[in-house]
């Protein structure tokens, strides 16, 4: 006699209509630091403050169809090489710890 092999439960079907935008509520920062050698090679680029694209750097193996790879990540904000640790601090963990002390939840939206 064969045994039953439990089956898979079911993703629940969301109806039409019922919150499926509801936010993430986890927020990512991208903070670019400075270079630590003035002859070193910058392969990140702010385009915006939420978007960094990534360069690959001189010397580096080409795509196959000769490109260089460059890609784009999306953040909460980012925080380009001018931006003091007080500014970031403001921005990011200040509201979360004025939350807490007023016994809000411990997480941002």
């Amino acid at each position: 006699m064969k045994s039953a092999r439990a089956k898979t439960p079911r993703k629940p079907t969301v109806k039409k209509g019922s919150q499926t935008n509801l936010k993430d509520p986890v927020g990512v920062y991208c903070r670019v630091r400075p270079l630590g050698f003035p002859d070193q090679e910058c392969c990140i680029e702010v385009i915006n403050n939420t978007t960094v694209q990534l360069h690959t750097p001189e010397g580096y193996r080409l795509n196959r169809n000769g490109d260089y790879k460059e890609t784009q990540y999306s953040f909460k904000q980012v925080f380009g090489t001018h931006t003091t640790q007080k500014e970031l601090f403001d921005v990011v963990a200040n509201p979360l710890v004025n939350d807490l002390i007023h016994g809000k939840n411990g997480f941002q939206i």
